[in-house]
């Protein structure tokens, strides 16, 4: 925000005449939601265009200063480009105080300041947001991406008995939806933008998704059999409806539910944010 007005002195009602403002001395003044913060009682202008730009609120026995760059003139009051906590928060002035760069300075600063944090607070939220779901989904997919792997010690799995092989179908089918699945989970546990956490659970949705949906897209390209790509189960007929689950579909609908509740919460600013 460009400063202006840096030598200007405060005017009396009858020098405090913008281009655009007219008579704004006497006049209440609310802020930009229509909350009544006071009366105005001295406008500085700037020296070489004589538009008002900063102005003396009396509220009680208190007087602040308030932006009157973009403010909008009615018949009855004056609505300042600013919030009511922002005003309220502002320097302290005095009803005769000299508008010095100095402290004007310290003006700009301080509702530029105010309105990055309100933008910034559109976006931020509480880190503990998506810690939760952000352990178990990392939890979740390093258990997709080994059990291919591991499973075979204990019968469990698809294919052969042997563990530790890979195939390019484990990659689809298991190894790539893991990965999106941590990733997604490690992104969210630390971030305190929404919209960076919003990226991870959607990265951990896609993975869950495609653990739910893959296993039968997969039979679209085997050549030997419905069961080609993920190979044929192991162990005994329970373990099978065990291994299904395990591998794709129970694993895939928890990652899809967990990543889907974190993806509204993290949507949602609460009154913490």
């Amino acid at each position: 925000m460009e400063v202006v007005g840096v030598s200007t002195t405060p005017q009396g009602p009858e020098e405090s005449r913008g281009p655009e403002h007219g008579d704004l001395s006497g006049k209440p003044v609310v802020d930009r939601n229509g909350s009544k913060l006071g009366t105005l009682e001295h406008v500085y202008l700037a020296p070489d265009s004589g538009s008002p730009t900063w102005g003396v609120v009396r509220a009680g026995r208190k007087h602040r200063f308030v932006p009157l760059h973009d403010a909008r003139s009615g018949t009855r009051t004056v609505r300042v480009d600013a919030s009511k906590q922002q005003v309220r928060t502002a320097p302290n002035a005095s009803a005769d105080q000299e508008l010095n760069p100095e402290f004007e300075g310290r003006l700009v600063e301080h509702y530029t300041g105010e309105a990055n944090t309100a933008r910034a607070s559109v976006v931020s939220m509480r880190r503990s947001r998506g810690v939760m779901s952000g352990l178990v989904l990392v939890l979740l997919g390093v258990w997709t991406g080994l059990v291919p792997f591991v499973g075979p010690y204990f019968g469990y799995g698809f294919g052969g008995g042997q563990p530790w092989v890979f195939t390019v179908d484990r990659l689809w089918l298991c190894v790539l939806p893991a990965a999106a699945i941590l990733v997604g989970g490690l992104v969210m546990i630390p971030a305190s933008n929404r919209f960076l956490a919003g990226t991870g659970g959607v990265l951990a949705l896609a993975g869950g998704v495609w653990l739910l949906v893959g296993p039968s897209l997969s039979r679209l390209w085997g050549t030997e059999g419905v069961a080609t790509p993920i190979g044929s189960p192991l162990g005994s007929p329970g373990m099978w409806v065990w291994a299904q689950l395990g591998f794709f579909f129970a694993s895939g609908a928890l990652a899809t539910i967990l990543a889907s509740v974190a993806l509204g919460r993290m949507s949602v600013r609460s009154v913490r944010d």
